[in-house]
């Protein structure tokens, strides 16, 4: 399976069951790349995670096996604020993942509950307008995820307003720092990809 990272949220996921697409942007100030897939899915529709366009072919993602659909807020105060936020749990190649979107609401124990026995955990780490560093180390540490993928974090030329992926990785002793795409064979501990971001 391979992961490629094009910074904020937006992954580009291969196996050999099928590719999806995950919250592709625009107008966040990098490169709005455009690739051809089986599935997209946005977790939810502002624009810089709703951009459908650049998954070519891609069919949208349904609440339906092997992908399920969790429902959370954007916010802490019930989606008032944010609005509501998806979060994909699917299987490919045998391989369990977790793609929390623009999760906003902290130690919610469903959702723990619900990640529990996750193999790679793909999640927003920036704080303002999601989780903060702490807060996703929390749900980190108590999903016992295997792989812990940060994303939606302050990369260059992004014109995004959340802080840098260090306050979260300094959490961690086991960090990697890894060239996109990454190959993913049964690893474990923190990995933060490098992002393919030409502006």
């Amino acid at each position: 399976m391979k992961i490629t990272y094009f910074g904020h949220s937006h992954f580009f996921i291969e196996g050999n069951e099928y590719s999806i697409v995950l919250d592709p942007f625009k107008n966040v100030g990098l490169k709005e790349h455009a690739v051809k897939s089986d599935y997209v899915f946005c977790s939810h529709e502002h624009f810089d995670h709703n951009n459908a366009s650049l998954a070519i072919g891609a069919k949208r993602v349904l609440n339906k096996f092997p992908f399920e659909i969790i429902k959370s807020n954007h916010d802490e105060k019930g989606g008032t604020l944010r609005g509501k936020n998806d979060i994909l749990i699917f299987m490919l190649d045998g391989v369990k993942l977790a793609f929390l979107g623009d999760l906003g609401e902290y130690s919610n124990i469903d959702i723990i509950n619900k990640l529990n026995g996750i193999d790679v955990l793909l999640l927003p780490v920036g704080g303002k307008y999601t989780i903060n560093a702490n807060g996703a180390y929390e749900y980190a540490v108590k999903s016992k995820a295997k792989l812990i993928v940060p994303m939606h974090y302050k990369v260059p030329n992004s014109n995004i307003d959340i802080k840098g992926v260090q306050p979260f990785t300094d959490k961690f002793k086991n960090v990697k720092m890894v060239d996109g795409p990454f190959e993913y064979k049964n690893e474990s501990g923190v990995i933060v990809i490098t992002p393919k971001q030409e502006v």
